[in-house]
């Protein structure tokens, strides 16, 4: 794609309200973007790259400084921190849906509307697949049962797999996402502490809830911010991981061990799972936001993460001589990276047939 040259406002015909309801329904649906790293796409900046600045923990020092005289200032070795720029190739998505005369889009309606709805789910559901896939293809994998690969995992996801996770990411210096916050023990609620999160499918969310020491999201919500999709938190070791659910999550069909009788889902063979547990600065995206919503976009804008574009009847001149056609889309630029994947691994695991 070649780079806009034009320096004047860049008019796209987008009615904010639609614009407003593709997000709002959007956004909901894609929980692989939370804990992510944003990265901006700018109108006139040439360059279809999204570029993430990592920049690592420091190394500790446990030497004391000596007593400061006049020539000892300029001797103290400054600290160096190891920055690393992390770059990926955005590229473009989208759907559309063609309409005739019969569906009037000229004025605001209940059909239009829900036709944005639709586009807004299926925008959203797009995107977190697109997301899911970095996560869970990249960061390195912890088998359930603590075997060696795919083909020989015959269990369920185990508090003992997390906890072997947690702890990696705690030797790494991972950071969490959530501060630790104090429950009520007038009123029932749990206290949560500093979390990672973690992404899991429905069928994986049935065995999660059973583990020792779970608890469910209602416990807690009422003195902490939670997520879409979260349905619960499990502590381990001074630490925690919040869970978050996505029809999204895939399932590997068959490639476990033998199903037999261990009860997990698979017809000759177990169907595996993944389940991504990340700490904060892990993963970057590029795909959502609200900011910028509306008609005209100025040189230097950041693009709403979808855009909705509506062509009105007549917009399609002779090909559509009867002006009978109009139509609703969305678009958006995407691209996913893991930056850091000593702060992040993915438990494969199978789940419990009920």
């Amino acid at each position: 794609m070649a780079a806009i040259t034009d320096t004047g406002d860049i008019v796209k015909p987008v009615n904010v309200i639609f614009q407003q309801t593709l997000l709002r329904n959007a956004k909901p649906h894609a929980p692989y973007f939370i804990g992510t790293m944003p990265a901006d796409l700018t109108q006139h900046r040439g360059s279809l790259t999204a570029k993430w600045r990592r920049v690592e923990n420091l190394t500790p020092t446990v030497s004391a400084l000596s007593e400061l005289t006049a020539d000892t200032l300029p001797t103290r070795a400054s600290v160096v921190p190891s920055v690393t720029d992390v770059t990926a190739t955005v590229q473009k998505y989208g759907q559309h849906i063609l309409l005739s005369e019969e569906t009037d889009l000229a004025n605001f309606n209940g059909q239009t509307d829900k036709l944005v709805e639709v586009l807004g789910i299926s925008a959203g559901r797009s995107l977190n697949m697109l997301q899911r896939n970095e996560a869970e293809d990249n960061l390195t994998i912890v088998f359930a049962g603590a075997v060696a690969s795919d083909g020989v995992v015959v269990s369920a996801i185990t508090l003992a797999s997390i906890k072997s996770v947690v702890n990696t990411l705690d030797r790494n210096s991972a950071i969490p996402f959530t501060p630790m916050t104090r429950g009520n023990t007038i009123i029932g609620s749990a206290p949560i502490l500093a979390s990672y999160w973690a992404i899991c499918h429905p069928d994986v969310a049935i065995d999660v809830v059973g583990l020792t020491g779970f608890k469910s999201v209602e416990t807690y919500a009422g003195h902490t911010a939670t997520e879409p999709f979260e349905f619960g938190y499990l502590p381990i070791a001074g630490r925690g991981v919040r869970f978050l659910m996505s029809p999204d999550a895939s399932v590997d069909a068959g490639s476990g061990g033998t199903t037999g009788s261990t009860g997990l889902r698979g017809s000759t063979n177990i169907d595996l799972y993944s389940v991504p547990v990340y700490g904060r600065d892990a993963l970057g995206s590029v795909g959502f936001g609200f900011e910028h919503i509306k008609e005209t976009y100025d040189p230097g804008d950041k693009l709403p993460g979808i855009m909705l574009i509506n062509k009105g009847f007549g917009s399609s001149g002779v090909a559509d001589p009867f002006d009978e056609l109009a139509s609703l889309a969305w678009k958006s630029w995407h691209a996913a990276k893991v930056l850091n994947s000593t702060w992040g691994r993915t438990i494969r695991a199978g789940a419990t047939s009920v």
